[in-house]
């Protein structure tokens, strides 16, 4: 998957278990809300494919990111 936003890059080995971490954050916290990966996207305005690398912890998260998606979703990072 490509990044279609600019706001990752690649999880380098030493990022990958904080990218993990903030993925499945992210990923418990939109689950407890109800939401899909799409409504988060539309409701953080970002692209669906960046939720997705997100949460699958792929790339090396950016704490502008993870406030986003958070506050979408009513949370506060």
């Amino acid at each position: 998957m490509a990044n279609t936003s600019g706001w990752f890059e690649p999880a380098t080995d030493k990022a990958r278990q904080e990218a993990e971490d903030c993925g499945r954050l992210v990923e418990i916290v939109r689950n407890e809300e109800g939401l899909t990966r799409a409504q988060l996207a539309s409701a953080a305005d970002v692209p669906e494919e960046d939720v997705t690398l997100f949460e699958s912890g792929r790339v090396s998260p950016v704490e502008p990111m993870l406030t986003t998606l958070l506050r979408a979703m009513g949370r506060t990072a």
